[in-house]
């Protein structure tokens, strides 16, 4: 679990954050020089869709870890993967400038689970709030593009919506 929360917070929080909702969330280069080095074993795989055209798999049998990046034709990265013994500890996708989409942490069986965020491209915060078992759960708040608040949405434990405030 500490394995899952570091990589997470190294990929997610590669730049400087602020109190302010609107931050650059990028994948960091140096972490992925880092994951590179460390493996033993690594190979691309071409993909033929428009979101995803290569994979690249980094894997460090030692510890049984599989990373997985998929690039767009720019080679930019867009989403990234991180397995241990087939159960997700992290997963990512970025929008073709390299903003972070979302910050989704993952329980010991690979759900979502705990505070999440959902991003603008601008790099703003969309919405957050909890996930418990994969599930919307309690207050979420929504944002704008400009980090101003939109309105709040309120999930019961089966994470259905229960209803929606808007600011005021």
């Amino acid at each position: 679990m500490k394995l899952s929360f570091f990589l997470a917070s190294v990929f997610i929080f590669s730049s400087c954050r602020n109190n302010n909702v609107c931050s650059r969330l990028t994948v960091d280069d140096n972490l992925l020089d880092s994951v590179k080095k460390k493996s033993d074993t690594s190979y691309t795989k071409r993909y033929r869709n428009k979101e995803f055209v290569v994979a690249e798999y980094y894997i460090n049998r030692k510890d049984t870890i599989v990373y997985q990046l998929m690039k767009d034709t720019t080679n930019q990265i867009r989403q990234v993967i991180i397995a241990k013994k087939d159960v997700k500890l992290y997963t990512a996708e970025y929008y073709s400038n390299g903003q972070l989409k979302a910050h989704l942490p993952l329980d010991e069986a690979g759900r979502v689970s705990g505070e999440g965020e959902f991003y603008f491209e601008n790099g703003c915060v969309r919405s957050k709030g909890s996930f418990h078992h994969g599930l919307y759960y309690g207050e979420w708040k929504n944002y704008n593009e400009t980090g101003e608040t939109a309105s709040r949405d309120e999930y019961d434990s089966n994470g259905q919506l229960i209803k929606t405030t808007p600011a005021h």
